[in-house]
């Protein structure tokens, strides 16, 4: 899948801003142009940077709702959109209407600051040039206020809450007829990619997903309805999303309406609304997450129409699974909900408390993607691979945890080494040799940041926070040395498909040396450090899926892996997967089923952070490896070989009588479905032509593949 980042530096337009408001914080400028066009050009493409994200109006319609990316692609430089802006021009004047919103703060987990707003639009063709400079018109909206209540969002966020005075709003600012001649003229700052703003890089992903204005479940209840005493109102959606409530209200002035979710109190953002005379409509420019919608009306205002605008990064929901069992089909939706939900900007952890890029929550969002969510989802990862690897300082060669980020350094040595091997399970479903091009030196010298002791197994490496996993006994030996070895094979397999054979070689010897070492950790039960006084599900899970657990001892370690429940949701991914790797789908469909049973039953979308629904955010992507066992254990559809080229479909039949599964592989769909049914196994399989798969069969099978009868003896049939 073709990626490019894209440096820009030959920029005809300024950065613009105001003097006076250089130094303010959490404020939006409106800005104005008039354009005269003698002729359309068929293609006009803008290129639009922003300090922090802008709303762009053309003679008065919405053309971007919600433009730029958090800033950070490098620890200096910003992000710029591309939009074509030719349809919405006509033929003499016209008028370029631009909202910035700037959060101007310094310390924040999903973004960095530039220090001083600010906005750089260049847009030129034969025809017509339109660029950012002084020539452009400027006032602060002062409608946008600060929020003086007591509930602020958690400090790990950049944006605000919203506080929107109708009274003081400038009512058609952005329209046609307009009059913005008593406005300032903007003051020009710098030429593009220079300034405190930085370099300049194109957008790596597309603009994000608009589903529209949509009724609530329960909007009809409250229509027509005014109350004489301040109430409180929750609105439902059917799944918790990324959303901005929108009203349409008759009331006096002065009324203050404040519109929350149920995560608002884990820190979100809210937003405040206080009324102007009359009939009027708002729509919170700021997006927040729940699936229940709290307005508090105060006395006196009628509604009219309280709606709701879901939007999310732009991709299709494109894998599926099914079984008989209904607990594993809701656990497979509340997995796909969580990832979603936590997809925007970048991958994050939760989309309400940091909305923060961690590097464990982000390789295991890469494979649920890979089963359920179309390859455009792709650029989302390769993003954030990119901003990591941009912020690598090049004296100390540590992969940061959490990028981008300012005035904060976090490095979490077991995320990391998972991290590099999710490096190689990237290419493995994607084919991408020249991502790992790009990834190799990286994580080369990241595992080489590991001291061998004496014993030959690795020191124990701090990083700046020495953090393993969420919960008690954590095993710290067997875990960290198996998830070294994990990360040293990943580089090896890469430096072979690169043709480094020295590097490789090299590598070859340190694994033998670990597996040796790792091996005096054997007590005959399970693999423990001498210091604990008992075995831990996570490092002997990470002791199968790395290589350092032979098949031999799997007979003790499933033992370990399905009775001792020490994992938080985060790692419990990996005990799931290794119970499979060992092909105990049984007792790795046992425990998911027990571990998850709260978060099934609960009437909730999305899976939480921790095993208690208030531990914790409600909605945490780290927690959807279920999705990953059913589809690619369970239902047994994985690649052989880089990219599909081989795959394999192996499903656990002796543990269902019906299951369905599709997957967005990137080499297009394969859609599997089994059904028993009179004694006889009905197999339907549509796979891309170009794809080898081999297709485990059970007894009796009847199959059709590609709309095709296939005759089948034996256990498997290659395709």
């Amino acid at each position: 899948m073709e990626y490019k980042r894209i440096f820009k530096s030959d920029w005809k337009a300024k950065w613009i801003w105001m003097s006076e408001e250089k130094d303010s914080k959490n404020i939006r400028l409106c800005f104005n142009k008039k354009v005269t066009a003698d002729k359309i050009p068929d293609e006009l493409i803008a290129r639009i940077a922003a300090e922090n994200k802008y709303q762009l109006y053309i003679n008065g319609e919405c053309v971007i709702r919600e433009g730029g990316l958090k800033r950070g692609p490098s620890p200096t430089g910003c992000y710029f959109d591309e939009v074509d802006i030719a349809s919405y021009l006509h033929k003499g004047e016209n008028l370029i209407s631009v909202l910035v919103w700037y959060w101007g703060k310094e310390v924040s987990y999903s973004s960095t600051d530039a220090g001083c707003g600010g906005l750089l639009f260049e847009a030129e063709s034969e025809e017509l040039s339109i660029i950012s400079d002084s020539s452009w018109s400027v006032i602060k909206s002062p409608a946008f206020l600060e929020d003086q209540g007591k509930l602020k969002p958690n400090y790990r966020l950049p944006e605000s809450n919203v506080y929107y005075d109708a009274r003081m709003e400038i009512d058609g600012w952005n329209t046609p007829y307009y009059d913005f001649s008593a406005w300032e003229k903007a003051d020009e700052f710098a030429q593009g990619g220079e300034g405190c703003w930085g370099e300049t890089y194109s957008r790596d992903i597309p603009q994000f997903k608009d589903f529209g204005l949509k009724d609530y479940e329960n909007s009809k209840e409250f229509e027509g309805k005014s109350w004489r005493i301040k109430k409180k109102i929750t609105l439902k959606i059917p799944y918790n999303a990324q959303l901005t409530p929108y009203l349409e209200i008759e009331a006096t002035e002065g009324k203050k309406i404040v519109i929350t979710t149920e995560n608002t109190y884990m820190g979100s953002i809210h937003s405040t609304y206080v009324t102007k005379q009359g009939v009027q409509a708002f729509e919170s420019p700021a997006w927040f997450n729940g699936e229940t919608i709290t307005y508090e009306i105060p006395s006196g205002v009628k509604i009219i129409s309280l709606k709701y605008r879901e939007s999310g990064y732009n991709t299709e929901f494109s894998g599926s699974f099914t079984c008989e069992n209904v607990n594993m089909n809701k656990l497979w939706q509340k997995s796909l909900r969580t990832l979603y939900v936590t997809m925007r900007d970048n991958f994050m952890d939760c989309p309400d408390r940091e909305r923060a890029q961690w590097w464990g929550d982000v390789t295991n969002e890469m494979m649920l993607m890979m089963y359920s969510l179309a390859p455009s989802a792709y650029n989302l990862y390769r993003k954030g691979v990119s901003t990591m690897l941009s912020y690598i300082d090049p004296e100390t060669k540590v992969l940061q945890t959490v990028v981008p980020i300012k005035k904060d350094y976090f490095e979490l040595p077991c995320q990391q080494l998972a991290g590099v091997g999710g490096f190689w399970v990237y290419y493995m479903y994607t084919g991408d040799k020249e991502f790992i091009r790009s990834v190799y030196s990286a994580a080369k010298d990241y595992i080489n940041l590991w001291n061998i002791s004496e014993s030959g197994l690795v020191e124990h490496r701090k990083g700046s926070w020495d953090w393993k996993d969420w919960g008690d006994k954590i095993d710290e030996a067997p875990l960290e040395n198996a998830w070294y070895y994990y990360a040293v094979t990943a580089v090896k397999n890469m430096a072979e498909l690169l043709g480094d054979e020295a590097t490789a070689s090299e590598l070859e010897n340190k694994m033998e040396a670990l597996y040796t070492a790792y091996q005096s950790m054997w007590t005959g039960d399970g693999y423990k450090s001498r210091e604990n006084k008992g075995y831990d599900d996570r490092g002997n899970a990470v002791a199968v899926l790395s290589g350092l657990c032979d098949k031999a001892k799997y007979s003790k370690i499933k033992e370990i892996l399905f009775g001792t429940r020490n994992s938080s949701p985060y790692m419990e991914h990996y005990v799931l997967e290794a119970l499979c790797t060992m092909g105990e789908f049984k007792l790795a469909e046992k425990r998911m089923l027990e571990r998850y049973s709260e978060m099934i039953e609960l009437d909730y979308s999305t899976l939480w952070e921790n095993w208690k629904r208030f531990d914790g955010t409600s909605n945490h992507a780290w927690s959807g490896g279920p999705l990953v066992v059913m589809s690619k254990h369970i239902a047994g559809i994985r690649p052989l070989t880089a990219g599909y080229g081989k795959a394999e479909i192996r499903p656990q039949y002796d543990l269902h009588k019906q299951i369905c599964c599709k997957v967005p592989a990137i080499i297009g769909e394969i859609k599997f479905e089994y059904k028993l049914e009179n004694g006889k196994a009905l197999i339907n399989l549509e796979y891309p032509e170009s794809a080898q798969i081999i297709l485990y069969l059970p007894e009796n099978a009847v199959l059709t593949a590609n709309g095709k009868a296939v005759e089948t003896s034996g256990s498997t049939v290659t395709l």
